[in-house]
């Protein structure tokens, strides 16, 4: 059993206290697990829960309504839970990313049929070693007890890195990006469908996947993230 936390590397107690189901199998502190939730002390958006500025209700992108529905989200992307992010997408921590998951899972209101994963381009991917969307996936299907479609949804275009870009070029950048693997029915087919992935800023990449699931037979798509950006947007 590992004696040190996961994310910050600190001594555990022993045993690991039960602060959630993933506290029995991922060594994660409480001091970690305390700081990553936000708390709400701000206006926020009532859909996909990023910060408000000004007025209440609707932030102006889910006032003119994506392609997903419903966000979930574990909290704000800054803090403890920013840094948890970045250990699971570049230091390889991909047990953090299922015990994110897991966590992750309590947040999901509407249980669906089928978790998918947002896709890396392949040649990210091979870079990477794997999709921390798909780590991210892994435990929230242990959570829901459901399935995880990992290979259905492909990335069929590089787009680079969408941090360089300001909203309207992520946008512009995300069209077409996505595809669906040929010489089988998908899995969301006729099913409500939850997509996974780490952050969610401009949701351009999350509207760029649904758009596929919905034309492909998605009953239903809506969307959980580990973390929404910090930066606050117009309210409608």
């Amino acid at each position: 059993q590992r004696t040190t936390c996961i994310t910050c590397g600190s001594p555990l107690a022993e045993p690991l206290p039960p602060l959630a189901t993933v506290a029995e199998t991922v060594p994660v502190c409480a001091d970690c697990w305390a700081a990553m939730p936000f708390t709400l002390d701000m206006r926020l958006c009532i859909n996909c829960s990023r910060p408000l500025r000004g007025g209440w209700g609707l932030c102006a992108e889910c006032v003119i309504t994506p392609s997903y529905g419903r966000v979930w989200a574990l909290g704000l992307h800054r803090g403890v839970l920013r840094e948890a992010v970045h250990h699971v997408k570049f230091s390889g921590r991909q047990a953090l990313g299922e015990a994110l998951g897991r966590y992750l899972a309590q947040m999901v209101e509407d249980p669906p049929d089928v978790i998918v994963p947002i896709p890396l381009h392949p040649i990210r991917e091979r870079e990477r070693g794997y999709n921390q969307a798909e780590c991210i996936a892994r435990g929230l299907a242990a959570e829901l007890g459901v399935p995880v479609a990992a290979d259905d949804l492909v990335r069929v275009r590089a787009t680079g890195q969408q941090a360089l870009r300001d909203r309207h070029a992520r946008w512009r950048n995300l069209a077409r990006a996505f595809g669906v693997r040929t010489g089988r029915e998908p899995a969301w087919a006729g099913r409500h469908a939850l997509l996974v992935d780490d952050v969610l800023t401009t949701g351009a990449t999350a509207s760029a996947a649904a758009d596929v699931l919905w034309a492909t037979g998605a009953r239903a798509v809506n969307l959980a993230v580990v973390a929404v950006s910090d930066k606050p947007i117009p309210a409608a």
